[in-house]
């Protein structure tokens, strides 16, 4: 009889977990100052065998396409800040093409964002356009993962709505459009979001939407930290009962999540700030960002790194005892890729690898697997 999380039938031999290391593109570099094809050069040098798509640096990467093709036109595109669809796919069969040669495979593209919880008719209608545009270009891509996270806090109130059956709907409509392409929606709880914050709001959101073969919950270290464990306005960084809440948000996880709705997991440690995240504070600027999008967006470290403070290997253990396996993303969002030049991809790619090193030889699994077809598809 099968468990809760697809054990195997009794006397059934079980194959070995399969753990597979990916790095997502923004955690090595800039879109803007470090280029996409040296980044996935770079990431398969050191080991990577996978490599979560981030919509902005394959964007940047798209500008040249659009230069070659008409010199005039993308100058005028780039003064609307239109966004060229044709020079999109290019690029996207050219990194794919890149991707096969390198032995990398394109785990998932993100974020499609602030989606969920639309009130406007109009804005819905002009997103779904672009939302065809992205199931066109993860096909080019070959992968069938679109990340959608939560809506950020600073989209403007009046165009969004926290209800959850409005927040569902939304969800249900873009797992609907996605399904004839065989591409499936994996919804992200972020923690400092308008209003999906915790993960029980996603899963409730994705169990209401109802479309259980192609909307999937997708979970994140930093994330499911954030509202139990994390108070960056505190000096120690931590809510009073970080630890106890943190565990026991993660058995409900468990409990209510299947793992197969969990198509891969994105890893990050977060640094302890110099001084508390209090509204004075540089990196929460003038736009007042909640101080967990102040600290997602400026110290994510990779984990087991100096000043990391988070329990992240305590969440991976807790969600691999629950049967969890598949793609591991690193995923850090820092003010260290700032910093020009290809030396950053590299730093940034030896980090990485350290911290999968550092996790597989805790975990017990093999720092470089095999990827040859057998193990997880996502």
């Amino acid at each position: 009889m099968s468990g809760r999380h697809g054990g195997t039938t009794t006397g059934q031999a079980q194959r070995p977990k399969r753990f597979l290391p990916s790095i997502a593109t923004m955690s090595l570099g800039s879109a803007k100052l470090h280029a996409l094809d040296t980044k996935l050069k770079v990431a398969a040098s050191k080991g990577f065998l996978g490599i979560e798509m981030y919509w902005d640096d394959l964007f940047q990467y798209s500008v040249q396409f659009r230069n070659k093709a008409s010199p005039y036109a993308a100058a005028q595109e780039q003064q609307r800040g239109a966004t060229s669809s044709l020079a999109v796919l290019l690029a996207a069969a050219d990194i794919a093409e890149l991707a096969a040669r390198l032995g990398l495979k394109i785990t998932c593209l993100q974020p499609f964002r602030n989606f969920d919880g639309l009130t406007d008719p109009g804005l819905r209608a002009r997103r779904l356009d672009e939302f065809r545009l992205w199931l066109a270009t993860a096909r080019r891509l070959g992968t069938d993962i679109i990340g959608v996270p939560s809506a950020l806090p600073t989209v403007r109130p009046d165009d969004y709505t926290g209800s959850r059956r409005a927040v569902a709907a939304d969800l249900a409509g873009l797992a609907r459009l996605a399904r004839p392409h065989g591409i499936r929606v994996a919804y992200e709880n972020l923690c400092f979001a308008a209003h999906v914050r915790d993960w029980h709001q996603a899963w409730d959101a994705i169990q209401l939407a109802d479309e259980p073969d192609n909307l999937l919950f997708l979970p994140d270290t930093f994330n499911l930290c954030g509202r139990t464990y994390m108070d960056p306005e505190h000096a120690s960084g931590k809510t009073p009962n970080a630890a106890a809440d943190l565990e026991a948000s993660l058995q409900r996880l468990v409990e209510a999540v299947p793992v197969r709705r969990m198509p891969l997991l994105q890893v990050a440690d977060a640094e302890l700030p110099d001084r508390p995240l209090t509204r004075a504070h540089p990196w929460r600027g003038e736009a007042g960002l909640p101080a967990l999008m102040a600290l997602s967006r400026n110290a994510r470290l990779f984990p087991f790194e100096e000043r990391g403070y988070l329990p992240v290997l305590d969440v991976i253990q807790t969600l691999v005892a629950a049967g969890w396996e598949g793609w591991l993303s690193l995923e850090v969002f820092s003010r260290t890729t700032a910093a020009e030049g290809d030396e950053t991809i590299r730093q940034h790619a030896d980090r990485a690898w350290d911290s999968w090193e550092k996790l597989a030889r805790l975990m017990g699994w093999q720092a470089r697997p095999l990827l040859d077809g057998s193990g997880p598809s996502a």
